[in-house]
């Protein structure tokens, strides 16, 4: 634990062995942010063979508001968390419930059949598009991003449900494409638009939380 400026900086480790990097990474980005009001502020992956992924949220519980950073990296067989915020005891309680819920994720993800690991992969992806979704909206980025987030998070979602009877999401997230392909791809969706699509992202979160809570 440290001192940051005025915030109090909590820091959690946790090494894994049997569980896929980038999979560890997402299971990491689903326990911070599968709690109501957590957005993502920055996020990168590593384009090598060896995987870095990182991701810095911001959220608020009861007391106060707060900032939290995942870091995976492979060559380590690590994930560092580290949070900050103003009162010290409810920033060393989060860590420490955020890596209690990593550590569990991890070893239910292991002891699961292999096609149910690969149903849970796809749609922990697709809770990332849906936060990269909002992430693109409020940074005003051109409709080319949103919709490849859009789309990618569909995808997943089609194939983290197959088998199943279509899901509700699927025939949501086709109209929304539907809707917004004829728009200008260099240019941010318009306002109004933006902002019914960062509202209907609720709604696709909590419909893939509940696919992944089968698993976990």
């Amino acid at each position: 634990m440290e001192e940051t400026g005025d915030k109090t900086k909590v820091s959690r480790t946790l090494n894994y062995e049997a569980a896929d990097s980038a999979v560890v990474f997402r299971l990491a980005w689903y326990a911070v942010a599968s709690a109501p009001g957590v957005l993502l502020n920055e996020y990168s992956e590593a384009e090598s063979q060896i995987f870095e992924g990182r991701a810095q949220f911001s959220g608020k519980t009861e007391n106060q508001r707060f900032n939290v950073s995942i870091s995976v990296e492979e060559a380590q067989k690590s994930v560092i968390i580290t949070a900050w915020g103003d009162e010290e005891s409810s920033i060393a309680d989060y860590a420490g419930d955020v890596e209690t819920c990593l550590k569990s994720s991890i070893e239910k993800y292991t002891k699961l059949a292999d096609e149910d690991k690969s149903k849970l992969r796809r749609a922990l992806v697709a809770k990332t598009c849906w936060d990269r979704l909002v992430y693109e909206i409020l940074n005003k980025a051109p409709l080319s991003a949103v919709y490849i987030q859009l789309a990618h998070g569909r995808e997943m979602m089609i194939k983290a449900t197959e088998g199943e009877d279509i899901h509700p999401l699927t025939l949501s997230t086709s109209g929304w494409l539907s809707r917004i392909e004829s728009l200008p791809r260099e240019e941010a969706p318009p306002a109004s638009i933006a902002s019914e699509l960062a509202k209907k992202s609720i709604e696709w979160k909590k419909s893939t939380h509940e696919v992944i809570s089968r698993y976990l």
